[in-house]
C-alpha cells in the first residue's frame, strides 16, 4: 500500500434504518507515516479514545493518568516515529493510528466516532503487512480481555487467542493474541507468507 493512497473504506457504516431501508455511509481517508507535527492531534485522539473506550472497562485510578496526566503525552512522544496514521482525506484529522515494534502490533486506536468505517481494518493490515515485511512468520497483540468490540475485531480478521493474563498497569484482565503470516498451498506441505 502506497503512502498517501486514499482509501474508501470497504467496511460499510450503518448509520440509521428507515423502513426496509439501509443508510450507508462511506469514509475517504488516507494511511500514512506519522510526522512530528501529528503529535497534538495523536495526543488527542489518544485520551478521547482511551477515555471513551477504556472508560467503561478500567478503574478510574487506571484512566486517570491517561486522561489528565502525562501518559499519553509519554507514549506519543515514543511511538510516533513508528506510527501510521489514517487521516480524512488527505491533511485532514487524525482519525486512527498504529504502530508496531519488533514482531507485535503495540497499538491500534480509531476515535470512537469513526468506529465501522473500515479504518481499523486498514490501520491493521497495513502494520501486519509492514511486519511481514520484516520477514516475521507469527505476530502478536495483546488486547483488554473485557475490549468486546476490540476482541471481536481481531478475531474475525484471523488472530486467534494465545494466553490470558493480567495487565498489571491498569489491573485489568487482558488476552494474548496471534496471528500466522504463513499459510499451506493448496498443493501440499510447501509455506508462502500469507498476503495481508
Amino acid at each position: 500500500m502506497a503512502v498517501g493512497q486514499i482509501f474508501l473504506a470497504a467496511a460499510k457504516e450503518i448509520n440509521a434504518r428507515v423502513g426496509d431501508q439501509m443508510l450507508i455511509s462511506m469514509t475517504e481517508f488516507t494511511l500514512r507515516e506519522a510526522a512530528r507535527e501529528d503529535v497534538p492531534s495523536l495526543i488527542r485522539l489518544c485520551k478521547e479514545t482511551i477515555y471513551e473506550v477504556y472508560g467503561p472497562i478500567l478503574s478510574a485510578e487506571a484512566l486517570v493518568p491517561w486522561v489528565e496526566g502525562n501518559a499519553a503525552e509519554a507514549l506519543i512522544e515514543e511511538q510516533w516515529p513508528r506510527m501510521i496514521v489514517a487521516e480524512m482525506g488527505v491533511g485532514g484529522e487524525v482519525m486512527g493510528v498504529a504502530a508496531a515494534s519488533e514482531d507485535a502490533v503495540d497499538l491500534l486506536w480509531v476515535h470512537p466516532s469513526h468506529h465501522r468505517e473500515g479504518i481499523g481494518t486498514a490501520l491493521l493490515g497495513r502494520v501486519e503487512a509492514e511486519l511481514q515485511k520484516k520477514g516475521h512468520r507469527t505476530i502478536k497483540l495483546s488486547c483488554f480481555s473485557q475490549n468486546l468490540r476490540a476482541m471481536s475485531f481481531y478475531l474475525k480478521r484471523g488472530w486467534t487467542v494465545a494466553s490470558e493474563g493480567r495487565n498489571e498497569e491498569a489491573e485489568a484482565p487482558e488476552t494474548r493474541m496471534v496471528k500466522s503470516l504463513i499459510e499451506e498451498d493448496r498443493h501440499g506441505d510447501t509455506m508462502k507468507m500469507r498476503l495481508c
